[in-house]
């Protein structure tokens, strides 16, 4: 048996020392400017402009494993996974259509990724992680009147050309894990909603409204476009739109079977929701935020004893 001598100590620090300086390096502007771009989009809040600044190949990565889990399950009639990823109210052949930004922004409403708005941020380090990745450690700077504390970020890079784009961070393939096994995450996915002033009881749909959104479900279920945007939408709506986008709207709705699930997946999630009531009452706001729907939002408004589609 051969005996190797065994080091000194301090000699086995500097080997260490000699490992680490192989793997980090100084930050290039290239990549202070990659992490800046990114750390922007995460505290501008928009999935959207995450998206845009997330690198190409990673974005298709992503999609391209989540829609054969979705295919998947669509052969086998489960649909739980798509409604935990994009809503009851999602399509299957529009999520197909959505381009790899897109389609990460569509998912971006389920997740949560806080960030802080810097005005600049120094490159400290960056270490290279396997064959590809950097990680690029960054100190920020914030705007005047934000405070003085400079904030030390971890900014994970993927070379792009000569300059570098921002990889899908962990914390975002972590959530996406969670939302597709179904586990509960410890900083909640679902975006906030309405909720009741404190120790007051949840508003509820009234009997009026229950009957609007029934009767417009009806209409819509037997393809009748007219009356849908003719009886159940706000008088005031029909009064501020043209006669000729009121037919074109008609004929929308009449010609696109997509269009007519869409509006009445609408009225079913509003059915089951809770509204948040202003103006005395009379107008009835619904959060469709991650449901699924092209909007945001659902309003009805109640002129004199009806209640009526707002918008």
């Amino acid at each position: 048996m051969v005996v190797f001598p065994r080091l000194p100590v301090a000699l086995l620090a500097v080997c260490a020392l000699c490992l680490y300086a192989e793997a980090s390096a100084g930050v290039s502007g290239a990549q202070e400017r990659a992490a800046q771009e990114f750390l922007a989009a995460v505290a501008s809040g928009s999935p959207l402009a995450v998206a845009q600044t997330l690198h190409p190949d990673d974005l298709h990565r992503l999609r391209t494993a989540i829609a054969a889990r979705l295919r998947a399950d669509a052969a086998v009639d489960d649909h739980t996974v798509r409604e935990r990823l994009f809503g009851e109210a999602s399509n299957p052949g529009d999520i197909e259509r959505l381009t790899d930004v897109n389609f990460f922004a569509a998912l971006g409403t389920r997740l949560r990724y806080p960030g802080r708005l810097f005005a600049k941020v120094h490159g400290l380090e960056a270490v290279r992680d396997g064959d590809k990745l950097v990680q690029v450690v960054v100190r920020g700077e914030q705007p005047e009147g934000r405070g003085k504390t400079r904030v030390v970020t971890l900014v994970t890079l993927l070379p792009w050309g000569k300059e570098w784009k921002a990889a899908i961070p962990g914390e975002i393939e972590a959530q996406v894990e969670d939302l597709l096994d179904g586990r509960e995450a410890s900083a909640g996915l679902v975006p906030v909603r309405f909720l009741p002033p404190p120790g007051a009881a949840p508003a509820t749909n009234t009997p009026g409204i229950k009957s609007l959104l029934v009767d417009a479900a009806g209409a819509l279920l037997e393809g009748r476009c007219d009356d849908y945007y003719g009886q159940y939408m706000s008088p005031t709506f029909r009064r501020e739109t043209s006669a000729k986008a009121l037919a074109t709207l008609v004929r929308s709705c009449e010609r696109s079977d997509s269009l007519r699930e869409t509006l009445i997946a609408a009225l079913h999630i509003v059915q089951d929701s809770a509204p948040a009531f202003d103006r005395g009452g009379n107008r009835a706001t619904y959060d469709t935020t991650g449901r699924g729907l092209p909007f945001e939002r659902f309003v009805l408004e109640r002129q004199g004893d009806r209640w009526y589609i707002a918008e």
